[in-house]
């Protein structure tokens, strides 16, 4: 009896195995590395509604959502929300007039709402910044007219 060696045939079949385990290798990485979206928020959003469309203008009576998509985040993680007017007469552009801290719980959305107490924003130009533990990860401009 002889036995007969393909070392062609062979040598694909051991290519072949080596690519399968390249595949599953490369798939196993990817997989425990998550999204590769850094740590933070991403596409922050203002809206005169929650979940409405991007707006960069407001009235001075609108309420001002804010949404952001939260990229590898542990729950119980805290963000800090900081609000600017720009160019508003008597307020300090440096100094956010409004601060809140929104603590994440689970999900892929942040959220946070302003609203003016006393008749209104004034006309102007304002920012908004979102810090992730004392970093800032977000920010966006708008203006009331």
């Amino acid at each position: 009896m002889k036995i007969k060696f393909d070392g062609e045939k062979n040598m694909k079949r051991s290519r072949n195995v080596i690519l399968l385990v390249l595949l599953v290798l490369i798939t196993a990485t990817l997989v425990a590395c998550g999204s590769s979206a850094p740590a933070g928020v991403s596409n922050l959003v203002l809206s005169s509604d929650k979940g409405g469309a991007s707006k960069a203008t407001f009235a001075p009576t609108d309420t001002i959502y804010l949404s952001a998509d939260v990229n590898q985040v542990n729950a119980g993680t805290n963000f800090d929300i900081k609000w600017y007017a720009l160019n508003v007469s008597g307020q300090d552009p440096a100094t956010p007039f409004v601060t809140s801290t929104v603590a994440y719980s689970s999900g892929n959305n942040l959220s946070a709402n302003i609203n003016s107490t006393t008749g209104g924003f004034p006309v102007g130009q304002y920012k908004v910044e979102v810090y992730m533990n004392g970093a800032k990860v977000g920010e966006q401009t708008f203006d009331i007219q």
